[in-house]
């Protein structure tokens, strides 16, 4: 089995920044670390299909507009 790949993403969206680690193992996205405007984020979810998915989730997030 390959180990995951990591990588550090940081975005800006409505006005929240957020710094994020996204790990993609056996196809799926997951984040592992999510910082909001300063504060650590807990993402509970299954992961996403793709990473195109899993950005835009974070900036929903970052904004508020989805639940972690």
């Amino acid at each position: 089995m390959q180990d995951p790949r990591e990588e550090n993403d940081f975005g800006e969206y409505d006005g929240s920044t957020y710094s994020a680690t996204l790990r993609e193992q056996a196809g799926r996205y997951y984040c592992s670390n999510l910082v909001i405007d300063g504060h650590n984020t807990l993402v509970t979810n299954d992961g996403w299909a793709s990473r195109e998915e899993a950005m835009q989730a974070l900036d929903e997030i970052a904004s508020g507009a989805r639940k972690p």
